[in-house]
């Protein structure tokens, strides 16, 4: 079985857990996903499908997972962590597919004015940074579930990822490099094309397509608008002043739809 296969079983089977069992393994699941970030995956989810099991054997014979597992679910989570053999390769394919993703998500943004060009070197630079954040936020999560519970410290956890937000913001707006290409023309339309065409198939490939939901609009209209403002019939109207005012509001529009999907979402999700 694949790793997404096993992911995926993983995620059908939770939903057969009592409510007790579902915080007792979601929180071991976190934790063990956030502190094995540089061991073998496939492993890890094998071992976290077995506890699973393990925990439903149990919930049917009238068990809870605490009394199966005991009240230190954090000692149960170590020993999983430490049957996992170190493996760089996967730790780098993730680091390198997340890139990747940011890259392709981030690009059609960019290429809605072709003057500009597009920064690969920052792309490199602030897609390295995010990744290393979520990376950060992960094993900070894994680390508050279990040994750091004093709100003061969850609230300092809480802060530090606020602020390495902001600076990835200021990252992207302020980081310029020499590495810029050109993308104008039918050239920059057919890399939109392209793009646009690996991005519906990541999508049409995800399980959880609702996650994805919320970037669908401004992904869509940088699209679009970035083939128009390259055809000669569009170009003079959308390169004009009032042009490009009507694509800032429209943006505008559609980055706030986006954050009310994405809050919409975050609700569904709790």
């Amino acid at each position: 079985m694949q790793t997404s296969e096993l992911i995926k079983t993983n995620t059908t089977l939770q939903e057969s857990l009592t409510k007790e069992n579902e915080k007792y393994y979601g929180n071991l699941l976190i934790y063990v996903r956030g502190m094995a970030l540089f061991r073998d995956e496939k492993k890890s989810e094998e071992l976290l499908l077995e506890v699973l099991q393990d925990v439903l054997d149990a919930q049917d014979q009238g068990v809870s997972a605490e009394e199966y597992f005991g009240e230190n679910p954090k000692k149960t989570a170590d020993e999983i962590i430490k049957q996992l053999p170190i493996n760089l390769f996967d730790t780098v394919k993730i680091f390198l597919t997340s890139l990747g993703i940011y890259g392709l998500i981030c690009i059609l943004p960019e290429l809605i004015f072709p003057e500009d060009g597009v920064d690969i070197g920052r792309f490199a630079v602030t897609g390295s940074y995010w990744v290393l954040l979520v990376i950060f936020t992960l094993w900070l999560l894994g680390m508050s579930l279990y040994q750091f519970k004093n709100k003061l410290v969850k609230s300092f956890f809480i802060l530090l990822v606020a602020i390495g937000v902001v600076l990835g913001f200021i990252l992207n707006f302020y980081i310029s490099t020499p590495i810029i290409l050109n993308l104008s023309g039918m050239l920059g339309v057919l890399t939109i094309i392209v793009v646009s065409g690996f991005l519906l198939l990541l999508f049409y490939k995800e399980n959880d397509k609702k996650m994805w939901w919320p970037f669908i609009p401004i992904l869509t209209t940088s699209a679009v608008l970035g083939i128009l403002i390259r055809l000669n019939v569009f170009s003079s109207l959308l390169n004009s002043r009032e042009g490009k005012i009507g694509i800032a509001v429209i943006l505008g529009i559609v980055l706030f739809i986006q954050y009310v999907l994405i809050f919409l979402n975050n609700r569904r999700v709790k």
